[in-house]
């Protein structure tokens, strides 16, 4: 955490104190917040919010440093109502002035007496204001940490843990056999969650969403007659999975199992931000061939790229009834081989399937290498951008 936001941090909390009448030291250390006064220091777990500091809204920061003010005081009286006196703590033996024995009992009785009189009963603190967050309030906060994300990880980062707020993964399938689609995956995606047929690991998730719905946009389907879509949108938990390069190779096993419930022709898996239509992070491309294979990287990466790497009024141009028809003609000429060729580079690798099904994968390091990729086949099978 930068030094100068940890200052800003500090000098917050201290004055949401004093509103609870309690002044002290502050001291903001990685992800804790410290505070040093009258009796043992306390230490609290301040989770994300050093991360998050410059993102959030005014509001926001004065309700996320009240709920600490009012963690540290009762952290405080706490911790103050439990510590030995300080002689016994320290395991030494306190001096004591050899006084007669009925002068310090006169002595103590006087100041008891005295210091209750003197000394007013304090108030008792006021109650800390409910920390509320209003749905619209969060989902401009899952926005702001989305795009912040996505502008490290477009200038080489990686993404952390914190950084999947906001984000979703989404699995899409295509199809042109009438008997197959959304109905295959019934088995594998059951009450807004995975089931163990679809990875036991990832369906152990407590705070998972899984949710089926239509493949093209409304009033999008008379682009592609003849195609059934169908997608799996996760979140929660499993998008933090699905960035874990642990648990990438599981989330690739469960989307080619996925697919063949679906009878799924072409096929990709990304990441985006829930607010946004651009697929930043790809991770998985199939097709029953190259051909397929390398369409479905086209259509799905360099389409929905924020930085054009596929000309569209070129696609339009293509020869087919759909833009997926087009695309599997253009790279007719494209073999597997050439395929793994052109996505190398890039850090993807090919995998062919027992049925002759290709996939192309990329790694969660680097998540914007099929973006990349996409606009490299993209100008393969004369469709691309120069440069994209």
């Amino acid at each position: 955490m930068e030094t100068a936001i940890a200052r800003e941090i500090e000098a917050a909390v201290r004055e949401a104190l004093g509103r609870y009448g309690v002044s002290g030291s502050v001291v903001v250390q990685a992800r804790q917040v410290e505070l040093h006064g009258h009796g043992p220091p306390v230490v609290i777990d301040m989770e994300h919010l050093g991360e998050q500091w410059v993102l959030l809204p005014p509001e926001m920061r004065e309700r996320k440093v009240g709920d600490l003010a009012r963690r540290l005081v009762q952290a405080h009286r706490t911790v103050s109502s439990i510590a030995p006196p300080p002689g016994e703590a320290s395991g030494g033996v306190p001096k004591v002035l050899a006084i007669p024995a009925g002068l310090v009992v006169l002595i103590g009785v006087l100041g008891f007496v005295g210091l209750r009189m003197l000394r007013p009963k304090p108030d008792p603190p006021p109650s800390p204001p409910a920390l509320t967050e209003s749905a619209d309030e969060a989902s401009a906060r899952r926005a702001r940490v989305c795009d912040a994300a996505r502008k490290r990880i477009y200038a080489g980062g990686s993404m952390a843990a914190f950084d999947t707020e906001g984000w979703l993964a989404e699995l899409w399938l295509a199809t042109t056999k009438p008997d197959s689609g959304g109905a295959g995956l019934g088995e594998l995606v059951a009450q807004g969650k995975l089931t163990d047929k679809a990875d036991a690991e990832l369906a152990a998730l407590p705070d998972g969403a899984a949710e089926i719905t239509a493949g093209f946009k409304a009033g999008e389907e008379a682009r592609f007659p003849g195609w059934r879509a169908v997608k799996v949108r996760f979140s929660g938990q499993y998008v933090g999975a699905y960035f874990d390069p642990a648990a990438r190779p599981r989330f690739l096993s469960m989307a080619d199992r996925m697919a063949d419930a679906a009878g799924a022709e072409l096929g990709a898996l990304y990441g985006r931000c829930a607010h946004l239509d651009v697929h930043d992070a790809g991770a998985w491309y199939r097709g029953v061939d190259a051909p397929g294979a390398a369409a479905a990287l086209v259509y799905a990466a360099g389409l929905f790229a924020e930085l054009p790497a596929v000309d569209r009024r070129a696609v339009a141009a293509l020869a087919g009834p759909s833009p997926l028809d087009a695309l599997r003609v253009a790279g007719a000429k494209i073999d597997g081989p050439t395929l793994g060729g052109l996505v190398g580079p890039q850090g993807g690798s090919l995998t062919a399937g027992a049925a002759g099904a290709i996939t192309v994968t990329f790694p969660a390091g680097g998540p914007t290498r099929a973006t990349r990729a996409s606009g490299v086949v993209a100008r393969k099978l004369g469709v691309g951008v120069e440069g994209g």
